[in-house]
């Protein structure tokens, strides 16, 4: 009987097999471990140091606690009397210039106004403080009697703005707390509120308080503005922008993604505090000045991610 030779023993065929293996891959390793992993792109920024200041902003409405009546000392006709309301007039101004009907008269005869009774008759009506005129009862032309109302100015140095807050941030308002003004056209100035007043808006549910700017201002009354109250805030707290932070569906965790090198993020949980604009502070950990925090291109990342820096035109 013939003994039959198995084929994969012979010299020749397994020559032949380790050579086909060797030409099908030359480096005689797995293709897919070969190709580089990809890498996502991203852009850094890092943590800022600086004051943050949370307020909130109210409606109030310019008012004078305090204002002066200016009657007429005589009866008479009015030559001379401020152009219109809001005018804002100093102490000691020239207002009103009254001449009484024997004035009138008397220059009204070609022989008379020649005499010296010419020159009598005539009174000026001088502004006994500075401020704004409210009300404008009588105006040149006019024939007034003795003792009826010109005008009413209201005293610039008693301007007050009254602040209606809606209850819940009464814990924000107190006497002396400081605060801003800021006028329809943008302009801002410092004030301080002065007192809590004993009214409240039923409809609003809103407490009403009174407002006095630190340095005097003339502004026509009845005219609205906002009052900027501050709520909270930090000094020298570390901030990152809004992007920077990750969270969870259930937004109860929050974190950063971190460079450790060039080419290579971490997952760093973190602990957020108060929020402003485009900017959230950054409690823990404390982070230095040199960390640097993706911003861009870190959602979806693992806890430990192969990223590529964007390049930053100069």
């Amino acid at each position: 009987m013939k003994k039959l030779r198995c084929p994969l023993t012979c010299p020749g065929l397994i020559s032949g097999l380790i050579l086909f293996s060797a030409c099908g891959n030359p480096s005689g390793g797995d293709p897919a471990a070969d190709s580089p992993a990809p890498r996502t792109l991203v852009d850094t920024t890092s943590v800022l140091l600086t004051d943050i200041r949370l307020e909130e902003r109210f409606p109030a409405t310019v008012f004078y606690p305090e204002s002066n009546r200016l009657a007429a000392p005589i009866t008479g006709y009015i030559l001379r009397s401020p152009r219109e309301i809001g005018e804002i007039v100093g102490a000691g101004q020239l207002l009103y210039t009254l001449e009484t009907r024997e004035h009138r008269a008397i220059n009204a005869d070609e022989e008379l106004k020649r005499t010296d009774l010419a020159g009598m008759g005539i009174l000026n009506v001088n502004a006994p403080a500075g401020g704004v005129v409210l009300t404008l009862e009588q105006r040149r032309g006019d024939f007034v009697s003795e003792g009826s109302t010109l005008c009413t100015i209201a005293r610039s140095d008693r301007i007050g703005f009254r602040l209606s807050v809606p209850y819940e941030f009464n814990r924000y308002v107190t006497t002396g707390t400081g605060c801003t003004v800021e006028l329809p056209d943008g302009v801002q100035f410092p004030a301080r509120v002065a007192e809590r007043l004993s009214t409240a808006v039923i409809t609003s549910q809103t407490q009403t308080y009174l407002v006095k700017p630190l340095k005097p201002v003339a502004l026509p009354e009845g005219l609205n503005v906002m009052i900027i109250i501050p709520t909270n805030g930090a000094e020298r707290a570390a901030v990152l922008p809004k992007s920077a932070v990750l969270a969870n569906e259930t937004m109860d965790e929050f974190w950063v993604m971190q460079l450790i090198n060039d080419s290579t993020a971490v997952k760093i949980p973190v602990t957020l505090g108060l929020t402003t604009g485009e900017s959230v502070q950054i409690q823990t950990p404390a982070f230095s000045p040199g960390d640097r925090i993706l911003f861009e291109g870190n959602y979806g990342l693992g806890d430990t991610a192969l990223v590529k820096i964007k390049l930053r035109k100069e």
